[in-house]
């Protein structure tokens, strides 16, 4: 499966703010993120549920990856998807390993271990 998905039962902020602690406790920093609402009410006057899109990265696994093929660099960071509906929360991530695998050849199995740290913080919201 090309991602991991899970349900929360907290608003996009709350979840936002657990998983940014959660991924900062496992090395990672969030180095950028967009705010989908925001730009809506902005740029169109458009009312839009709250939808961050999270640019995430673990700097020794960029180091590690990248130093095997520096073509590691197109699939990184890992983006990650806050997607409040009503009371939910979905948090997804894109499995990285899922696109080395058909992009990688002989790599595709690095970066499955920094993965899962993502999927470890995702599902302890």
């Amino acid at each position: 499966m090309f991602k991991h998905q899970r349900i929360v039962p907290l608003d996009a902020e709350k979840t936002f703010s657990r998983l940014r602690n959660l991924l900062k406790d496992r090395g990672f920093v969030i180095l950028s993120f967009v705010d989908i609402q925001e730009i809506m009410k902005n740029a169109f006057s458009e009312k839009f549920e709250p939808y961050f899109i999270l640019e995430v990265c673990k700097p020794a696994a960029a180091r590690e990856l990248i130093g095997l093929d520096r073509d590691f660099g197109l699939l990184l960071p890992c983006k990650v998807v806050i997607d409040q509906r009503g009371n939910e929360t979905t948090v997804s991530m894109l499995r990285v390993s899922e696109m080395a695998k058909a992009t990688m050849g002989n790599h595709e199995k690095e970066p499955v271990k920094y993965e899962n740290e993502i999927v470890e913080a995702i599902d302890s919201i």
